[in-house]
């Protein structure tokens, strides 16, 4: 894995990747889930509605990252 901008964490990287991707993405990630093995991708949920459904599967720095919707939370009492 390359060590990329020296001081920078992982995290502010991967948004900023996605936001050069899609514009307005970063502001729609509601969590980012690092696995264990570096082999496993790392999983980004998004705000429901912002990929219409569709799921990213892009590669930074020799790792997958899969970006999908999460579903809308239920809301208690209902």
């Amino acid at each position: 894995m390359s060590a990329g901008r020296v001081g920078v964490p992982m995290t502010d990287r991967i948004l900023e990747f996605l936001e050069e991707r899609n514009p307005g993405l970063k502001a729609a990630v509601w969590r980012i889930f690092y696995p264990m093995r570096d082999e496993d991708p790392i999983e980004v949920a998004v705000k429901p509605g912002t990929l219409s459904e569709e799921v990213l599967e892009l590669t930074f720095d020799d790792r997958t990252i899969i970006v999908r919707e999460e579903p809308k939370p239920v809301r208690r009492g209902e």
